[in-house]
C-alpha cells in the first residue's frame, strides 16, 4: 500500500560518500576559520567573518546538494534557481553566526544556546529550502518524526560545533591538529546526519513527475560542485595557513624586537661587565627606598666601596685580569647581600650597596664585616685586594639619593686615607674636611701658577769626615692666609686632583735653575735629591721629562739624585723597573727612600735598579733608647746594603747618640735636625759659600734645631 502511495527512493553511494567527504572538510575549514577569526587583529576579523562565512556557508551548502543530487527517483529532477540560492545564503548567513561568536572570549551559556539555535535555523531552513527548489509536482510530504529529528540533529550539532570550537582554543600545537581532525569527522558526520535524516523526512507521491526535462546530468552537476567546493575550502584553508604563517613570523619579529628593546633598556640600567645596577638604576632605587622609608618611618643604609690594591692589580697583570677580578668581587657581594639589596657599580673600581630596612648601627656593622670578608675572599689570586667602605643612613646623614651617596663617598675616602681595608660611618667633620679639601685644591692651582710653591734644602753630610756631600730638595707651599701649608696636606690632594704633575715640573725646575745659578756664583754645588710622586714613578714619559729639565738648563743628569718610596717600588714594581734603568742608562742615581716601612722588601731590593738606601726614621729614632733591637736591625740593614753595592743614609739624626750610632754602625750619610732644618735656597747658599770640604767637619750648622720627636712628611 505504502509502495503504491509513494516512489520508491535510493542514494547513489558515491555522491553520499562524497557529499560526507565534503562535510568533514568544511568542518575542518569551520574550527580552522575559527581559531583564525579569534587569532586575527580586531580590524582584520569582520574580513576574515566575511570570506569565512562564504566559504564554510558554501561547503556546507554544497555538502547538502551534493546529498540531494546523490538521491535516486524514478524521474528526472530539475532545481529552480531562486530558492536555490536562497538556501545557499541560509547557509552563508548560519555560518557568519558561528564566526561571529567565535569572536567571543568566552562562551557563555546563554550566547551558546541561542547561536546554536539561530545556526540550526539556519542549516534547517537551508535544507528544506534546497528540497522546496525541487521543480516538481505535486510537492513532497514530509513525516513529522523525522522532520523534528533532523531539527533536533541540527541544533545538537551546531551546539557541538559551537563547543568544540572554544574547546580547542586553549590546545598546543602539538596535539591541536589530531583534534581537529577528530573534531572535523564528528561535525562532518553531524551535518551529514541531518542533511540525511531531512532526507528521510522526505516522500515523494506516486503520481510525482518533473516540471521540466532540461537540466544537467546530476553525476556531473554533483562533481562539478563537489570540486569547486573543495577548491574553495582548500583556497580558505591554505590563505588561513600563510596568514597564520605570516602572523608567526610578524610575532617572531615582534617578539625579536621585544626581547632587543628589553635587552637595551637592560643594558641603560646595568653595567655591561658585572651586570650590577648602574647609577641610572641606583638613583632610581633609592629614591624609591626613601619614600618607602619615609611612609614606614624606618630608614636604611648605603655603603660606598672602593678597592684597595686594584690599579697595582690592573697595571701589573692586565686589564684582562683586572675584569676578572671585578666580576669575583660583584659575584661576592651578591652572595653576601639579600635579594631585596641593590648592588651598582658606580664605575671603574668603586661600587655602592643599597641595604633596604638595614638601619642599626649592629646591623651595619655587621654587613660592612662581611662585605670586606666577602671581598677579601674573592681577591685570594690577587694579593693585597681589599675594600675602603663608607656607609650613610637615611635619614640621619641626607635626605636624597645624591645627599646619602655623597656623604657614603665621603666615609669612603676617609676610611682609604687612615688605613685602608676598613668601613666607617659618616660624620659631620667629614663634610667639613671635603669643603677644605676643594678650597684647598683651588688654592693649590693658584699656588701653581704664581709660583707660589717654593724649593727649600736640608743638607746631608758625610759620616766619615762630616763634610756636606748633598741635599734633599723639599717643596713648602706658603699660603696668603692660611701660612706654611706642609706637604702631607696638599701633596696627596695634588696626587688625587691631577696636580701632581704640574707640581713635579716646578720643583726639577727650581732644583735644575737653582744648581745653574749657584754654579755661576763660583759655588760647588753638591748632589740634590728629588722625590718623585707615587703617582709618577710608573709614567714612562718622566724621564724624558726629567731630561728636557737638565738641557733646559744645562745641567748633567749627575747632578741629581732621584728618590722613591719603598711602598711605590713594591704596588708597580714592573714599572718602576723600566722607568730606573732608563734613568740608570742616563746617568742618574736613584736612592730608595723610608727602607723597612714596607712589605716583601728584601725580596725586591736585589731587583732595583738603584744606587742608595736610606734608612726610615722611625729605626733611628729609637737608636740607643734601650732598645738593643733597634740597633741589631739597623746594623743588618747596612751590611746587606752594603753587600749589594748600596750607599747607606740615615734620614731624621736628631740627637748625638743617634749621631754616635749611625756613625759606629756604618752608614755613609746622615741628615737631620742635628744637622740643620730644611731651609730655603739662599741660607742654603751660605752653607756653600762658608765652608770648604772636610773643614766644618760635624760642627752644628746655624740653622740646625733642637731635638724633636717627629717632623712633617716632605716632598720634593
Amino acid at each position: 500500500m505504502h509502495a503504491a502511495r509513494f516512489l520508491t527512493q535510493s542514494y547513489q553511494p558515491g555522491l553520499v560518500l562524497l557529499s560526507i567527504a565534503v562535510a568533514i572538510l568544511a568542518g575542518y575549514a569551520a574550527l580552522d576559520l575559527v581559531n583564525r577569526v579569534h587569532a586575527a587583529q580586531r580590524r582584520y576579523a569582520w574580513i576574515w567573518i566575511a570570506a569565512g562565512a562564504v566559504t564554510l556557508g558554501s561547503g556546507i551548502w554544497s555538502m547538502h546538494f551534493i546529498g540531494m543530487l546523490a538521491l535516486i527517483l524514478p524521474i528526472h529532477m530539475s532545481y529552480a534557481v531562486w530558492p536555490t540560492a536562497l538556501s545557499w545564503l541560509m547557509a552563508v548567513a548560519a555560518s557568519a553566526v558561528a564566526l561571529r561568536l567565535a569572536c567571543r572570549t568566552q562562551l557563555d551559556r546563554g550566547p551558546w544556546f541561542a547561536g546554536s539555535a539561530f545556526m540550526a535555523l539556519g542549516i534547517v531552513s537551508m535544507h528544506y529550502t534546497g528540497m522546496y527548489a525541487m521543480e516538481i509536482t505535486p510537492g513532497i510530504v514530509y513525516d513529522p518524526v523525522w522532520v523534528a529529528l533532523s531539527v533536533l540533529v541540527a541544533l545538537v550539532g551546531s551546539a557541538a560545533a559551537l563547543g568544540l570550537s572554544f574547546a580547542l582554543r586553549g590546545l598546543s600545537r602539538r596535539f591541536l591538529r589530531v583534534r581537529k581532525c577528530i573534531a572535523a569527522v564528528f561535525m562532518g558526520i553531524a551535518i551529514a546526519g541531518m542533511h540525511y535524516s531531512g532526507m528521510a523526512a522526505a516522500e515523494f507521491p506516486a503520481a510525482t513527475h518533473a516540471l521540466t526535462t532540461v537540466g544537467v546530468e546530476k553525476s556531473w552537476l554533483a562533481l562539478l560542485i563537489s570540486s569547486l567546493s573543495v577548491v574553495l575550502l582548500s583556497a580558505t584553508l591554505l590563505a588561513a595557513a600563510l596568514d597564520r604563517r605570516l602572523e608567526t613570523q610578524t610575532a617572531e619579529l615582534v617578539a625579536s624586537l621585544q626581547e632587543a628593546n628589553e635587552q637595551l633598556r637592560h643594558s641603560s640600567y646595568h653595567d655591561a661587565l658585572t651586570n650590577l645596577a648602574n647609577r641610572k638604576l641606583l638613583g632610581e632605587r633609592i629614591s624609591h627606598e626613601i619614600q618607602r622609608a619615609s611612609r614606614r618611618g624606618s630608614g636604611f643604609a648605603l655603603f660606598y666601596l672602593d678597592l684597595d690594591g686594584f690599579k697595582q692589580l690592573n697595571d701589573n697583570l692586565g686589564h684582562q685580569a683586572g675584569d676578572e677580578a671585578l666580576e669575583r668581587v660583584a659575584n661576592a657581594m651578591r652572595e653576601t647581600v639579600r635579594d631585596n639589596d641593590t648592588i651598582a657599580r658606580m664605575g671603574g673600581d668603586e661600587f655602592v650597596v643599597l641595604a633596604a630596612e638595614v638601619e642599626a648601627a649592629a646591623d651595619i656593622d655587621m654587613l660592612a664585616n662581611r662585605l670586606l670578608t666577602a671581598i677579601r675572599e674573592a681577591g685570594e689570586t690577587a694579593p693585597g685586594l681589599s675594600a675602603s667602605i663608607g656607609w650613610a643612613r637615611f635619614p640621619d646623614h641626607g635626605q636624597t639619593a645624591q645627599a646619602l651617596v655623597t656623604a657614603a663617598d665621603r666615609a669612603m675616602y676617609w676610611a682609604k686615607t687612615h688605613g685602608k681595608n676598613s668601613y666607617v660611618g659618616y660624620r659631620a667633620e667629614m663634610a667639613c674636611q671635603a669643603r677644605d679639601e676643594f678650597h684647598l685644591r683651588r688654592e693649590l692651582g693658584k699656588a701653581l701658577e704664581t709660583e707660589a710653591i717654593t724649593v727649600y734644602y736640608q743638607p746631608k753630610y758625610r759620616t766619615s769626615d762630616g763634610t756636606l756631600s748633598g741635599a734633599e730638595a723639599l717643596v713648602r707651599w706658603h699660603h696668603p692666609q692660611l701660612g706654611l701649608i706642609t706637604p702631607d696636606r696638599f701633596i696627596p690632594l695634588a696626587e688625587r686632583s691631577g696636580q701632581i704633575d704640574q707640581l713635579e715640573r716646578i720643583i726639577l725646575d727650581n732644583v735644575c735653575r737653582q744648581i745653574r745659578d749657584w754654579r755661576a756664583s763660583g759655588l760647588t754645588a753638591p748632589r740634590i735629591s728629588v722625590n718623585l710622586s707615587a703617582a709618577r714613578v710608573s709614567d714612562p714619559q718622566l724621564p724624558d721629562m726629567v731630561q728636557r729639565h737638565l738641557d733646559r738648563h744645562g745641567i748633567e743628569p749627575q747632578a741629581l739624585l732621584l728618590e722613591i718610596t719603598e711602598s711605590v717600588s713594591i704596588k708597580g714594581m714592573q714599572e718602576a723597573i723600566g722607568t730606573l734603568e732608563r734613568f740608570a742608562r742616563m746617568g742618574i742615581d736613584v736612592a730608595l727612600d723610608d727602607f723597612g716601612t714596607g712589605h716583601s722588601s728584601l725580596s725586591y731590593l736585589e731587583q732595583l735598579p738603584i744606587q742608595q738606601l736610606k734608612i726610615d726614621r722611625s729605626f733611628i729614632r729609637d737608636l740607643g733608647s734601650a732598645m738593643p733591637q733597634q740597633v741589631a736591625i739597623v746594623s743588618s740593614i747596612v751590611t746587606l746594603a752594603h753587600n749589594l753595592g748600596l750607599d747607606v743614609v740615615a734620614e731624621g739624626v736628631e740627637t748625638e747618640e743617634q749621631l754616635h750610632y749611625v756613625v759606629e754602625l756604618g752608614c755613609d750619610e746622615m741628615q737631620g735636625y742635628l744637622f740643620s732644618r730644611a731651609v730655603p735656597a739662599d741660607r742654603f747658599e751660605r752653607l756653600l759659600g762658608g765652608m770648604r770640604y772636610g773643614e766644618r767637619g760635624l760642627n752644628r750648622s746655624p740653622d740646625a734645631a733642637p731635638a724633636m720627636p717627629a717632623r712633617a712628611p716632605e716632598f720634593g
